[in-house]
């Protein structure tokens, strides 16, 4: 199998100009960085000792905050940061943008010849992975350059677990590249053994862990003397579903406003469209001075504006969780002593959710009456659950087991 992907990738390289264009053309890569995925950049790597992360998308690029925030502080060490997505790249230029020592770049595809000049050009010191990150040519390239490769946050989903298991062999030799796995819950930690690797502890999910605030809320904004819902990181047939309990709730709740932040904010035309449908006033806006008092519902377009936009209610719809998607990171609404609604389908934060549950902050949804039905309750008799605290402990302990963890590997 591990031949046959090098070999495959390998082919691949030589259309991934042609499938860079096409993205574009979708809007789903940067016009002007995307050559960066295949190792063409106009940004060097500077003396000394460099560390590269390694992370998806927006979620997994948060969960490593912490990590990366402790190692800036350390003037002997250089950050290079590589994500996927546009949305992500967003996320880090409103934390990092003004900051010398840390470097983004769109993360470069695993094909052989794009690796080897990656490593070439970078020559990481130690390399950290986020989550389910698990790309066979940068493992092993790095493997054989004896460079320190750590997992953080490690996770195999259900749907990666049972790909997986039908390569065990390979996976075992992959995973064994690794110098420690440090997994986010128990499940996890269980897939991981199965494959018969003896580097896999389980530490708890970064995603606890609090980190410094990037995002400010802009004082020349209105205040809003609004009752306000907020749909959070939501898919597609989710925004309709709360838009129509919007507008059931609003012959109860005339000041009713709902505040959609989509997932995707390429979305945000097709949501206004569907929601208009149902003769709802909608604006699409990331600013509270657009709202106006007509105004039932507002679409946010732009990414990092999450923190802003929660500090304004206290009743969160969190999506990735009505459609088979596994769910969306629920942990900052938490912390914003929210309640919290969500669908079946959170696989990607069981243990999460459970704990959520059990703190009687988190309720499972299936429907748009089962919305209608307990948000209608929760706005009736709201109670501020005030777990913040606990929340932050539960973080700082999982921090600071992850730095031992992890500076074992770093030699200055």
């Amino acid at each position: 199998m591990k031949k046959i992907y090098f070999f495959l990738t390998f082919i691949i390289n030589y259309f991934l100009n042609l499938y860079l264009i096409i993205r574009i053309i979708r809007k789903k890569e940067c016009p002007i960085r995307y050559k960066e995925k295949i190792c063409q950049s106009l940004a060097n790597r500077k003396e000394g000792f460099l560390i590269w992360f390694h992370c998806s998308s927006i979620g997994e690029l948060k969960s490593i905050f912490s990590i990366i925030d402790y190692y800036l502080n350390n003037k002997r060490i250089q950050i290079l940061v590589t994500t996927s997505t546009l949305g992500s790249n967003e996320v880090f230029k409103k934390k990092y943008e003004k900051n010398e020592s840390i470097i983004h770049q769109y993360s470069p595809f695993d094909t052989p010849q794009i690796i080897k000049k990656f490593f070439l050009k970078w020559k990481p010191n130690i390399v950290f992975f986020a989550e389910s990150e698990i790309w066979p040519n940068q493992i092993l390239e790095a493997k054989n350059k004896n460079i320190p490769i750590i997992l953080l946050n490690g996770r195999l989903s259900p749907r990666s677990f049972n790909r997986w298991k039908f390569f065990k062999n390979n996976m075992k030799e992959i995973l064994n590249c690794f110098n420690i796995i440090l997994c986010q819950s128990k499940e996890s930690k269980e897939s991981f053994d199965y494959f018969d690797t003896n580097n896999v502890e389980y530490i708890g999910n970064l995603k606890f862990v609090a980190t410094k605030e990037y995002e400010s809320k802009n004082t020349s904004e209105k205040e809003l003397q609004r009752l306000i819902f907020i749909a959070l990181s939501t898919h597609k047939t989710e925004e309709k579903i709360c838009a129509r309990a919007h507008l059931f709730l609003k012959e109860k709740y005339p000041n009713l406003l709902t505040i959609i932040i989509p997932r995707h904010v390429n979305r945000v035309q097709e949501i206004k469209d569907e929601i208009n449908k149902l003769k709802l006033n909608s604006i699409i806006s990331n600013s509270l001075n657009a709202i106006e008092k007509n105004t039932d519902i507002m679409i946010v377009d732009t990414y990092g504006l999450t923190k802003k936009f929660l500090e304004l209610s206290k009743f969160v719809f969190i999506g990735g969780s009505l459609i088979n998607h596994g769910g969306q990171n629920p942990i900052e609404v938490a912390y914003n002593n929210s309640i919290i609604f969500h669908g079946p389908y959170v696989y990607n934060f069981k243990e999460i959710y459970k704990l959520l549950e059990e703190l009687k902050i988190s309720f499972e949804i299936k429907s748009e009456a089962d919305l209608i039905k307990i948000l209608q309750e929760k706005l009736v008799n709201y109670k501020n659950p005030n777990i913040k605290e606990s929340l932050i402990k539960i973080g700082d302990d999982i921090f600071e087991k992850t730095i031992r963890k992890i500076n074992k590997y770093i030699t200055l």
